[in-house]
């Protein structure tokens, strides 16, 4: 490590610290709301110069020196405090979490802090075979570690063989909880040196010379192998967790005070830079220079704009993607195609014409090609973009989110709707707002494909249910539902053209469904995103219902039918976006509605639909609603 390299170091490493202090101040003085200090992290800004322009960082909430060292702005820190809507936020996100540069590639986080492992893990898997040899750093406290997505994300870089440098900041607290004896690499048996096959290196990182030889030697083993390596970062927290916690609550004075003597990597280095001949002066010089970039800074954030509030969590997509006009319905002559041919002709189309469509979830390969045959010989025509998952749902949407992140397509399988909880952390906390978050600096427009509902008896709470509710009820996501093979072609399609995230929900007993077949065209099949389908017209009631609670209603208005009723049926098809002035219109003017939905009663997408009914119907309506009863299947 040469003499520039260190002083570029110390700098990050003091502007660092200026920034926590100045924070702190501006807090104690109600001028900002939260602070989360990096003091006693700071040797991590070493870590820069062993990086290159192509490696990819999802960093730690206490990685200030390390970004700054990568190439992130003073300024940018304080915009994040005050809530600016020059933000990387725009002022929606706490501060400490506000971060992210895509030319400097570093990724966006979510508070959950695990999250970003298994998105670190899903870059991985795209820039694994660049010829420039690119690493993704991976970089998370010791509390973080014993997150579920962070061992996924362990596994799955094992599994893959993925360049990925899991650094683990070790200080000892889970804010007031000890961590020693508690993790994979500290046991209660002992230190360990390697986890699921993944080398450990313990590096002291207090002491930021000696740390920078030990990471270049791991660093250039993850360039030359492509496998991950785990450094344990030794490190002592040297104040609160952030300025809402008080640590003499939980930490002993004798204790505090010892890391503070021993533990400050900026004197240490100060030490070593004076120990090579360079002067004190020298040092105070920097550090004025650097309080007054630091207050410059903090100056001109202040006096930024402030946040202009937002009510959508959505990209906005163009009107041809929703007009009813720009319907398409298969005109092709032949044989037609079920469900399941559809959707699999649509992704062997998108598979075909885009190199950066790709498909992940379990099963999926050949020769089962999912367990209902939705993507067989997909992998057998596209080897290495159609591939099996592990049997983790986490794994599956948090991978394809990190793969998105960085210009992929993917799709993700969820083998049943039952097992989306599994996977509901990264949708929700993830899929759903990384757009909103980041005011659409980052998006992840991954297309998960669920199977869903009923279709044979015996199946048990665990193979049946629908959660389109859960779906529908989560900001950023558009929801959909066919209950025919052209609309399911056609969903798709929009799906691959709206670039937003879609959860894509297939009744498992329509998709060999052969009386609701469809041309086999399906590339030029479109469904507008946020509109109904009339699938039968009529005057005295209107039933409306998606998936597989259409032809329920179909068989209801036949028996209707029979005794002089006639009945008009919507199939919502989207649910998020719905199409409110179909609904609308059909119940004014049947004034009686019923809507019909497999999944439970209590908060189901039924009593949102009744509820826009009674708020904006400017006639009378009499409405029901026909559910699965609060219970399981």
């Amino acid at each position: 490590m040469d003499l520039n390299q260190l002083w570029a170091v110390y700098r990050a490493m003091v502007t660092a610290r200026q920034i926590d202090k100045l924070e702190l101040e501006l807090n104690n003085r109600g001028e900002a709301f939260f602070h989360v200090s990096g003091a006693g992290h700071e040797g991590t800004a070493l870590v820069a110069s062993l990086l290159h322009g192509e490696d990819w960082l999802a960093c730690h909430y206490r990685d200030k020196a390390l970004m700054l060292a990568r190439g992130i702005s003073i300024r940018a820190f304080f915009d994040a405090l005050f809530c600016k809507h020059d933000s990387v936020s725009r002022g929606r996100q706490m501060c400490a979490h506000s971060f992210g540069d895509r030319d400097l590639k570093i990724l966006n986080p979510a508070v959950p802090v695990g999250n970003s492992a298994l998105h670190a893990a899903g870059v991985a898997t795209v820039i694994r075979d660049q010829a420039s040899r690119p690493l993704v750093l991976c970089s998370v406290g010791d509390g973080t570690t014993q997150e579920g997505e962070f061992l996924e994300a362990c596994g799955e870089a094992v599994r893959l063989q993925l360049p990925v440098l899991f650094l683990v900041q070790d200080n000892g607290w889970a804010i007031s909880t000890r961590t020693r004896g508690k993790t994979f690499f500290s046991r209660p048996d002992g230190e360990a040196d390697s986890f699921y096959g993944m080398p450990i290196r313990k590096i002291d990182g207090r002491h930021v010379v000696a740390a920078w030889h030990e990471m270049q030697a791991v660093v250039a083993a993850i360039r030359q192998t492509r496998r991950p390596h785990v450094v344990w970062f030794e490190v002592d927290r040297l104040c609160s967790h952030t300025n809402a916690d008080d640590e003499t609550l939980y930490r002993e004075a004798a204790e505090r005070d010892h890391a503070v003597r021993t533990g400050d990597p900026i004197v240490n280095l100060e030490q070593h830079l004076l120990s090579l001949g360079q002067s004190q002066a020298a040092l105070e010089q920097l550090k004025r220079e650097v309080a007054a970039e630091v207050a410059e800074a903090e100056a001109a954030a202040f006096a930024g704009q402030d946040p202009v509030a937002t009510h959508t969590a959505k990209l906005p997509i163009h009107v041809e993607l929703t007009h009813p006009s720009r319907e398409v319905r298969g005109t092709a002559t032949g044989p037609g195609l079920t469900m399941k041919d559809a959707l699999r002709e649509v992704l062997r189309a998108h598979l075909r014409d885009n190199p950066q469509v790709v498909l992940l979830g379990e099963d999926i390969e050949d020769p089962k090609g999912d367990v209902f045959g939705v993507t067989r010989g997909l992998s057998t025509e596209f080897p290495s973009r159609v591939r099996n998952s592990a049997l983790s749902e986490s794994t599956i949407i948090g991978s394809c989110i990190g793969q998105a992140m960085v210009g992929k397509q993917p799709v993700a399988f969820i083998q049943f709707a039952d097992f989306l909880p599994l996977a509901f952390n990264q949708i929700c906390c993830e899929l759903g707002n990384l757009y909103w978050r980041t005011d659409g600096a980052w998006q992840a427009p991954v297309i998960v494909m669920v199977a869903c509902g009923g279709y044979r008896p015996g199946l048990g709470p665990f193979h049946a249910a629908t959660h389109e509710s859960l779906a529908a009820h989560t900001p950023g996501i558009d929801v959909f539902m066919p209950s025919t093979a052209g609309d399911a072609a056609g969903l798709l399609n929009a799906a691959f053209r709206s670039g937003r995230p879609t959860l894509f929900f297939y009744p498992k007993a329509l998709v060999n469904d052969s009386s609701q077949t469809t041309p086999s065209d399906v590339e030029a099949q479109f469904t507008p995103i946020g509109t109904a389908r009339k699938a039968r017209s009529g005057r005295d009631i209107t039933f409306v219902a998606w998936g597989n609670t259409v032809r329920i209603c179909q068989k209801a208005a036949d028996a209707l039918d029979q005794v002089g009723i006639e009945s008009e049926i919507l199939d919502l098809r989207s649910l998020s976006p719905w199409d409110e002035r179909a609904v609308l219109a059909s119940a004014e003017q049947t004034a009686r509605l019923i809507v019909v939905h497999e999944d439970n009663q209590t908060c189901g997408m039924g009593a949102e639909i009744l509820a826009t009914v009674a708020e904006k119907a400017r006639v009378p309506v009499a409405m029901r609603r026909v559910t699965r009863a609060d219970t399981y299947v």
